[in-house]
């Protein structure tokens, strides 16, 4: 895989906290955005995006590519709290207590590239 540079935008009212699978951290509160940038040798990255509201974790979501496939997870909660909308090497994806949303190709992620996500209130 080629190099990945990942840009989150936080416009919800909740504090985000980023866990790369290959142990990168990030932080976004309320309103604010952050990045992370990965090297071709990270092959397979799974974010968890975690969102905490008065320093409690209120809900979980997720962001992940390889070569073999790419997707997001705006969470699951009993009442929906946030949205997100963003892309993959410019194919995008949305969702709103949508879960799981596959990519396609399945090898979109193959060479790299960018990866663009806003999280908002629902």
């Amino acid at each position: 895989m080629g190099p990945v540079q990942f840009t989150i935008k936080n416009e919800t009212k909740y504090d985000l906290k980023v866990q790369a699978s290959n142990g990168a951290q990030a932080g976004a509160v309320a309103g604010a955005g952050t990045s992370l940038s990965f090297t071709p040798d990270d092959t397979n990255i799974t974010c968890a995006m975690r969102w905490y509201e008065n320093g409690v974790c209120i809900l979980q979501s997720s962001v992940a590519w390889s070569a073999g496939g790419s997707g997001a997870d705006d969470g699951w909660s009993t009442s929906n709290i946030i949205c997100m909308n963003g892309a993959m090497n410019g194919v995008g994806f949305s969702g709103c207590n949508e879960g799981w949303v596959e990519l396609q190709p399945y090898n979109l992620m193959a060479n790299g590239g960018e990866v663009d996500v806003t999280y908002t209130n629902a």
